[in-house]
């Protein structure tokens, strides 16, 4: 699948003269949002952008929208990474080693699990894994391990509990009582295709429900304090301890609404003691690249740390539309090229996505007994007023829509597929 926009040599911040490679880089996890936000950055810029993406992530009959981009030079279909990791790894490599690509961007934390012990086989081949050491992946990815380092800095956090069973999550409510959250401490484990997402849980038995679904995982388990102030990420981009660049941004809302992906999120200027505790989180940790570490305030308005992701955040159609972009610094970062260093950027840009918009106001709605629940009124109000307010959408691109039409049409068959099946259960 090629774009006209595509088939010229890449210009000079792309990367200098032209090279008989066929494509530049290979982006992975086609099915996540920013995905596409990375492609287009980076195609924008000259480079010839491979997208890849495994079946675990879509149907034959549903591609992922980032395949419809205009600005999507290659669609690469791999094995599944669940089931036949040996053989994905491989068919990512033949690609990478036969289509000169300089630069392989994991997305998703399954990707960056499976490619960062390959980073020496790649860079064999001249190809450069856009992820962080494995030491640092091995504290980041480890949230037990991520809230030691934070101890140690005097970084707050939830008050929190390992959890092996029903004993433990008595001892949870006692220290902090129902509702609380329950939270796999690393997010892929291998043995699922989709992240492991913390959920709330409103009594014992969803806890010890949900307990159990993680510990069969080979997860460990956490039951933590439910902090009810805003969400507030900072992403941060950091090579050799230098920070070259970083973007704070408000997720006001999210789907699922406890701790999912951000549906609607606005930039905002990241206070001077909360970008320092990012930073000295990250750095001591030796996170190289991108990344972005989470808070949440609790009720008396308190930063809690929730934890670092040591890769792209969700978040970046919004730290690119408000001026910092992250893409290119990994392009430039992997191809040994000087880093442009983002010393400010614009606050206040909001940004949506609007079929998570959509999914937030059906399961705000209709779960009326959680605790980030909306009465219908509020969440029609909250959702239709957006529209007033916000100008940047993702997968929305007047010169690009075709992802947004598809991405459009895969949200209508889930929130018709989720009506049907609520509409049996009514029945039974």
């Amino acid at each position: 699948m090629t774009g006209g926009a595509l088939d010229g040599a890449a210009g000079n911040k792309a990367g200098g003269p032209e090279r008989p490679a066929k494509y530049d880089i290979l982006i992975l996890d086609g099915a996540h949002k920013h995905s596409l936000t990375a492609a287009r950055s980076l195609a924008r810029s000259g480079l010839r952008v491979a997208i890849g993406e495994s079946p675990t992530q879509f149907q034959r009959d549903q591609k992922p929208p980032a395949f419809y981009s205009r600005y999507c030079a290659h669609a690469l279909v791999l094995p599944n990474y669940v089931t036949e990791q040996d053989e994905y790894v491989e068919a990512i490599f033949a690609f990478v080693r036969d289509n000169g690509i300089r630069v392989v961007l994991p997305v998703g934390d399954a990707n960056i699990t499976l490619l960062a012990p390959q980073r020496e086989r790649f860079a064999e081949i001249g190809s450069f894994i856009a992820v962080a050491s494995d030491s640092s992946l091995e504290i980041a990815n480890d949230k037990v391990r991520t809230l030691e380092v934070a101890e140690k800095l005097g970084i707050e956090y939830p008050r929190s509990v390992n959890v092996r069973g029903v004993e433990d999550l008595r001892a949870a409510e006692a220290q902090f009582g129902y509702p609380f959250v329950i939270k796999p401490t690393v997010s892929w484990t291998g043995a699922v295709a989709d992240r492991m997402a913390p959920v709330e849980a409103v009594n014992e038995a969803e806890a010890l429900a949900a307990t159990n679904k993680y510990l069969a995982t080979g997860c460990e388990v956490l039951a933590q304090q439910f902090a009810t102030g805003r969400r507030e990420g900072v992403s941060l981009f950091i090579v050799n301890g230098e920070v070259y660049g970083h973007c704070g941004c408000i997720a006001h809302r999210t789907t699922p609404p406890m701790g999912g992906v951000s549906a609607m999120r606005e930039s905002f200027a990241v206070p001077e003691d909360l970008l320092s505790s990012a930073v000295n989180l990250a750095t001591t940790i030796g996170v190289e690249g991108p990344s972005e570490v989470e808070f949440r305030r609790d009720a008396k308005g308190k930063p809690l740390l929730m934890e670092i992701n040591a890769r792209l955040a969700g978040t970046l159609e919004n730290a690119v539309h408000s001026g910092v972009d992250f893409p290119m610094m990994i392009w430039q970062w992997g191809t040994g090229q000087p880093i442009d260093r983002v010393t400010s950027y614009q606050t206040g840009v909001r940004t949506r996505w609007l079929a998570g918009d959509m999914r937030w106001l059906w399961e705000g709605v209709l779960k009326t007994d959680r605790p980030d629940s909306v009465s219908a009124a509020s969440g029609l109000w909250t959702f239709t007023s957006e529209f007033f307010r916000t100008r940047h959408y993702d997968f929305v691109d007047r010169r690009d829509m075709r992802p947004a039409v598809a991405e459009l049409r895969d949200t209508a068959a889930i929130i018709r597929k989720q009506w049907d099946n609520r509409k049996q259960q009514a029945a039974s």
